[in-house]
């Protein structure tokens, strides 16, 4: 143990460079990596027999461990985990990637064409699975809302938020209503509630209901009443808000032998409250103070669907409070300056045009 605390502090600089080698190498090709290899890429002169005792070393220590007969090494989460903090702060796209991503988001005309234009180029630039998550509407305060007519018992509730974010609700009323009627309720309620909650709004809607004369007429009672009980479950994160592209980059690159773990995984994606959870506990514990890139290797995420996995996630925040997340799910054997780049980019992006 103390000659991995040398290790991982910086003390013996042939050790971490040959780890640090192994990794790379191990990212590009895929293929164990044995000494003549590194006696080849190394910049200083070490003989193979010199480097076999490093490698054998690590291997002890935890960083390295080899397949079957093989006699080169692959690396472990430790050697991983050694490999990502030694990159030190995010880097910058290139400017050729950069360029790509700013005429893209350019075309994006509302904050959802924006969220899912930036969970493709997340998938396409690191070639993993792009992942964008708005940030918790209950947060959010009230710019617009709107109510129209879908069937004789069923209305669409359309909510948009000061930064843009947009929640649709399907609710049922008791009686049928023209789209002029829905058109006036609207207009009211943007009035009274412009800068709002949705909990604000809630307390507020049930206060008003409780009242012993009415101040609003029956159909204004119905529409309250059934919006005011949608916005129980606001708390979970709706479907529309979870975004994810690139799910078919995970079955070029993970072990096919593993189909059960690959299974799980899907299932994962699937169930995006799962997802949020997982996501979340990669926030560090005070956003605001640290907002920034973070990866979480394979074992950090105590999940088994997570085993052999990596995420890379930062939050972006809005105006009103509140975080989303940006980031990319990939084999543990994924090129990391790449990923760190474009996922801290663009949480810069979507901070400045959400109002943060």
């Amino acid at each position: 143990m103390a000659e991995r605390s040398k290790i991982q502090s910086g003390g013996d600089d042939r050790s971490r460079e040959i780890l640090r080698l192994i990794v790379r190498t191990y990212i590009g090709s895929g293929e164990p990596v044995g000494s003549r290899t590194l006696s080849r890429l190394i910049e200083r002169a070490l003989s193979p027999a010199t480097i076999r005792n490093i490698m054998a070393d690590l291997e002890a220590e935890g960083y390295l461990t080899h397949p079957h007969t093989s006699a080169g090494r692959v690396p472990t989460e430790l050697a991983y985990r050694a490999y990502v903090d030694s990159l030190g702060g995010a880097a910058r796209p290139t400017p050729s990637a950069e360029a790509y991503m700013n005429e893209a988001l350019a075309r994006a005309e509302s904050v959802e064409e924006l969220m899912s234009t930036a969970c493709y180029l997340l998938s396409d630039i690191s070639r993993n699975v792009g992942i964008v998550i708005s940030p918790p509407i209950e947060i959010s305060t009230l710019r617009h809302i709107e109510f129209i007519r879908v069937d004789e018992d069923k209305i669409l509730v359309i909510f948009v938020s000061q930064s843009g974010l947009l929640q649709k609700k399907l609710i049922r009323v008791r009686e049928s209503y023209s789209q002029e009627e829905l058109a006036r309720a609207g207009n009211y309620l943007c009035e009274r509630f412009l800068g709002r909650t949705l909990p604000e709004i809630r307390r507020e809607l049930l206060d008003m209901m409780s009242e012993e004369r009415m101040l609003y007429d029956r159909m204004m009672q119905d529409l309250l009443r059934s919006w005011s009980l949608s916005l129980e479950d606001s708390v979970e994160p709706a479907s529309d808000s979870v975004y994810i592209h690139g799910t078919g980059n995970i079955l070029g690159q993970a072990d096919p032998s593993d189909l059960a773990q690959l299974e799980e995984l899907f299932r994962l994606f699937e169930e995006k409250g799962r997802l949020i959870k997982i996501l979340n506990e990669c926030l560090p514990p005070d956003v605001v103070e640290q907002d920034r890139v973070r990866i979480m290797i394979g074992s950090e995420l105590n999940n088994p669907a997570m085993r052999g996995f990596t995420v890379i996630t930062s939050p972006y925040l809005q105006a009103e409070g509140g975080a989303g997340f940006v980031g990319i799910i990939g084999p543990t054997r994924m090129q990391y300056r790449r990923g760190i780049s474009v996922v801290g980019y663009l949480a810069g992006v979507f901070s400045r045009r959400m109002g943060a």
